[in-house]
């Protein structure tokens, strides 16, 4: 199944890192108490051998290599499965995947659905298949990830109930999308041999920072009933544009999430509760330190509340952008209509931009990349360790293995730029009564720090 949505049940959390028993996708949306399903399921995972042996194959061996300055991950099979959503119910095939998959162009997604490749209980379908809450999709596809930067993770705490690490920016906490041994968790069983940990909390795919992982069910549930009652404070750092306000600045517009291959939160009086507490703690004449304090934690909540306040994410390319007007969505302003606004969204934020082609080449740095490049280079916490630098990533260019049937070997993925790779946004503490974790201040937020 084509991936890129984000996880929804806390079972599958349990069970998905447990993957040397079981190979599920990373859009895995269980219904237990669905035995019709269990069943597809159950004959899905049993004709899928030669997945298996690939998928064991790139447990075996190291699955990244490193190039300029960034984790790659050989190419590999996967089996990617999902049972049918509540929203997909009584929609076709192909709206569902050209509507909420952005992996593919249409005429690529409709290849893959008239071939075969994609399959709904086991079998063929056509494009035109109206989807049934028990069906299962599946698709099994030769993966290209998305490199990361190359930086070797940090452990701030451990012990036999948690480990807590500092992330590195551009790596995201789960699989999702063209992410899965580029992942936290993944690296973390990779390198660290860190094995079914539990996600706690997530932090978006560009923040860096505080990151905590439970080893086991019952230290999830403690910590989690302490997120859920609220007696967690989670403190992050961020520089935005402008000189934002003195004093304490609140922030409780609802907000709600709109998709369409990408996901956006915006201000809306339908969306759920938010609050964010803001306060300025220096400003370099360009741009501000400031200190974000989550009373709930819904989605994007800091980035979409600073975009409305005005006061945008210095380097955020979905939230500080004139798609959505001359004044960039402050006080919610939107000159155009919200599926405008996706489509427009999607088409900037597409896997097409990564492709490079005749009539679209990769676009040059600009002064931000130029900048951030030199930024990553000075923030020694994120920077490779002696194992990183060993001969067991070193690039062996016999393992790139092509497939002509690839959509992804056929085209040819750029590198992100480093403004991909990096956001100034930064979890710094997490803690409740009975416990603290907290990283260094970020060298971008010291008061002397004055480069953009």
């Amino acid at each position: 199944m084509i991936s890129g949505l984000r996880f929804r049940s806390k079972t599958f959390c349990r069970l998905f890192y447990r993957s040397n028993k079981i190979l599920t996708s990373n859009t895995y949306n269980s219904d237990p108490n669905d035995n019709h399903c269990n069943k597809h399921v159950e004959n899905l995972m049993k004709s899928t051998t030669f997945d298996e042996i690939q998928n064991h194959s790139q447990r075996k061996e190291n699955p990244y290599y490193i190039e300029d300055r960034l984790r790659k991950v050989y190419p590999y099979y996967f089996n990617h499965l999902t049972y049918c959503k509540k929203r997909w119910a009584k929609r076709t095939l192909i709206d569902i995947y050209s509507c909420e998959f952005g992996l593919y162009p249409r005429n690529e997604l409709e290849r893959r659905i008239l071939s075969g490749a994609v399959k709904v209980n086991g079998e063929p379908v056509d494009l035109e298949y109206e989807l049934k809450l028990s069906d299962v999709l599946s698709s099994k596809v030769h993966r290209h990830e998305l490199p990361v930067l190359a930086a070797s993770i940090k452990v701030i705490y451990e012990d036999e109930n948690f480990v807590v690490i500092d992330k590195p920016p551009s790596i995201p906490v789960h699989p999702c999308g063209l992410y899965r041994y580029n992942s936290a968790v993944f690296i973390l069983e990779q390198e660290g041999n860190w094995r079914d940990l539990h996600v706690i909390h997530r932090l978006d795919r560009l923040t860096s920072g505080v990151l905590i992982f439970a080893k086991n069910v019952e230290s999830s549930r403690k910590i989690h009933e302490d997120l859920n009652m609220r007696d967690v404070t989670k403190e992050y750092i961020c520089r935005v544009e402008g000189e934002f306000p003195d004093g304490v600045i609140m922030c409780n517009k609802p907000l709600k999430h709109f998709y369409n291959k990408i996901g956006i939160a915006l201000v809306h009086p339908r969306g759920k509760i938010s609050v964010t507490e803001f306060q300025k703690l220096s400003f370099n004449g360009k741009s501000s330190v400031v200190k974000c304090k989550l009373y709930t934690g819904r989605t994007h909540q800091i980035r979409a509340h600073l975009q409305y306040l005005g006061f945008p994410i210095l380097n955020d390319s979905l939230y500080n952008s004139y798609i959505f007007g001359p004044e960039k969505g402050k006080h919610g302003k939107i000159h155009k209509s919200i599926d405008k606004l996706l489509k427009d969204l999607v088409e900037i934020h597409s896997t097409e931009w990564f492709v490079k082609d005749d009539e679209k080449k990769t676009p040059c740095n600009s002064e931000t990349d130029t900048n951030i490049s030199k930024l990553l280079l000075d923030m020694n916490c994120y920077n490779m360790d002696a194992m990183l630098h060993s001969d067991a990533y070193k690039k062996n260019s016999s393992r790139l293995y092509r497939d002509e049937d690839c959509f992804f070997c056929n085209n040819v993925l750029c590198d992100p730029k480093p403004s991909n790779l990096f956001m100034f946004l930064h979890a710094h503490i997490y803690k409740s009564d009975k416990w603290e974790f907290q990283t260094d201040m970020p060298i971008w937020a010291s008061d002397d720090w004055n480069i953009m």
